[in-house]
């Protein structure tokens, strides 16, 4: 028997919402104009809602009528809906599964029953729409029809399709990867591990998971306590940082693993560690050797410095020898200033071979055990004259360190020996300032002053000729300050250290 939608909608959702024919002859007017609007309103939600509902005729499965969620899905006016079957928006391949489950409906018409099926619609355009739908049969006289309520799951299944790819590449990772990979429970117990663990510790799958990962016997005694207190950490929401520890291989060698522990969470309550364990055995073996050639090198390079401290005293004390031979003044000056200049060479390699760090040095140590080798050289009484260095904690590679010994060398020499004649007492300071690479070194006295009428820059004395070789020689510039004394100020830039292959 043919539907009347416009004729028969009312009677569905009478049917739908307990209302039925009877009872809207027994109402009085009140009670029917509140049924009709909740009748009207419910037709207004059915049209509202998101799924698309249908009407069939059963059992032929002719389409009676659609709300307007189904209309727009599909693509089709509701005169082109009403004159198609169920069959016709149906893939071919999955029109026998709804036509047995419509068959299904009819046989057990007796029973309250709903069918749950995903199946595939055709829009008007061809384009295809997976759907969640449900099926229930309902009686209107001696008719019967199916409503059948679909929702688009085209999102779900494309984040499902997603999700899965997802998991497969994860899994394809997972397998594949050359660290050994572990994922255990909170409580240590192992729930899968890949190939290469499997391979590593020479046990089949089986024989390994739901085993603690202590089990294994991997582990030193002395590491199980720090693992237990870092899987700890890692659950309380800490981040843990990857660390290193020692395991003992299936044929009973020691290897060195670097561990990284993360979270896994896979809903409420589901939560896995993920142990990645990287062999770096190898690392660790050239890290030794490296280390091992390096304290080597750094022996023989001790020994160079040695040597040419050695070999530099040996030069100063030939020089001193020969001095005692000579009777002239002037001559015996410049040995002795031969000798200091020699001592301030000397002394930076005996430095460098003491220190930890054989490329840098503490310069203001430096200049201590230079100044009081000048003051004992020039026998000054050091009680008269005071010597203030006042920086601490800057350290000089020898390319910069050797010049700047023998800049102030030459001026402190030249003070001791000219600033105060005759016993007065004195001052001398040597001041260094750093900024960004950038150095100012101050040497000063409170001495008698620089002569007038010499210009430093220009005089045939070997000292000052060789302070502004060596001040061009790190790329800087010197100025002399005659007000109170005398002060030299040196600005030049740090030297870059060359590496040395």
């Amino acid at each position: 028997m043919p539907f009347d939608a416009s004729d028969n909608w009312d009677s569905l959702r009478e049917k739908i919402i307990g209302l039925g024919e009877r009872s809207v002859h027994k109402s009085y007017y009140p009670e029917l104009q509140q049924q009709i609007a909740e009748l009207k309103r419910f037709k207004a939600l059915l049209d509202q809602s998101n799924d698309a509902i249908f009407l069939l005729e059963m059992p032929s499965c002719l389409i009676a009528d659609v709300n307007k969620s189904a209309l727009d899905q599909l693509g089709y006016t509701q005169s082109e809906l009403l004159d198609m079957s169920i069959n016709d928006f149906i893939i071919p391949w999955e029109v026998n599964q709804m036509e047995k489950i419509f068959s299904d409906l009819m046989k057990n018409r007796g029973a309250p029953d709903r069918k749950n099926v995903i199946a595939t619609f055709l829009k008007s355009s061809m384009v295809e729409i997976p759907a969640e739908i449900s099926i229930s049969l309902v009686e209107f006289g001696n008719n019967f029809y199916a409503v059948m309520v679909a929702r688009d799951i085209t999102e779900r299944m494309e984040a499902e399709r997603a999700l899965m790819q997802s998991e497969k590449k994860y899994r394809a990772l997972f397998e594949h990867s050359p660290d050994f990979i572990i994922l255990i429970t909170p409580d240590g117990e192992i729930i899968d591990i890949n190939k290469s663990t499997k391979a590593f510790v020479n046990l089949s799958k089986e024989e390994i998971i739901g085993k603690s990962i202590l089990e294994l016997g991997m582990l030193f005694e002395e590491d199980i306590r720090d693992f237990i207190e870092i899987g700890r950490e890692l659950m309380n929401g800490k981040f843990v940082e990857p660390f290193e520890f020692k395991v003992i291989d299936r044929n009973g060698q020691i290897c060195w693993m670097e561990a990284h522990l993360s979270l896994l969470k896979k809903g409420r309550g589901n939560t896995s560690i993920q142990v990645i364990l990287h062999n770096i055995t190898k690392r660790k073996t050239y890290e030794k050797q490296i280390k091992q050639s390096l304290n080597e090198k750094e022996v023989l390079l001790k020994e160079i410095h040695h040597r040419v401290k050695n070999n530099l005293q040996i030069i100063s004390s030939l020089l001193n020898l020969q001095s005692r031979y000579i009777e002239d003044e002037n001559a015996m000056g410049v040995f002795k200033e031969s000798q200091n200049r020699i001592k301030s060479m000397a002394l930076i390699h005996e430095k460098l071979y003491q220190s930890e760090d054989l490329t840098k040095i503490d310069f203001a140590e430096y200049i201590r055990s230079l100044t009081f080798h000048l003051f004992r050289s020039y026998s000054i009484d050091q009680s008269a004259v005071k010597l203030s260095i006042n920086f601490e904690g800057v350290l000089f590679d020898i390319d910069t360190s050797i010049p700047c010994g023998l800049i102030i060398n030459e001026l402190i020499s030249n003070s001791l020996k000219y600033a105060f004649p005759n016993g007065r007492k004195g001052k001398i300071s040597v001041d260094l300032q750093l900024d960004q690479g950038k150095c100012v070194l101050i040497i000063s006295d409170d001495g008698v002053g620089f002569p007038e009428d010499l210009d430093f820059n220009n005089t045939e004395t070997l000292g000052l000729r060789l302070v502004n070789i060596l001040v061009s020689q790190i790329n800087g510039v010197i100025t002399l300050d005659k007000c109170g004394g005398t002060s030299f100020k040196i600005e030049f830039t740090k030297l870059a250290y060359k590496e040395r292959i």
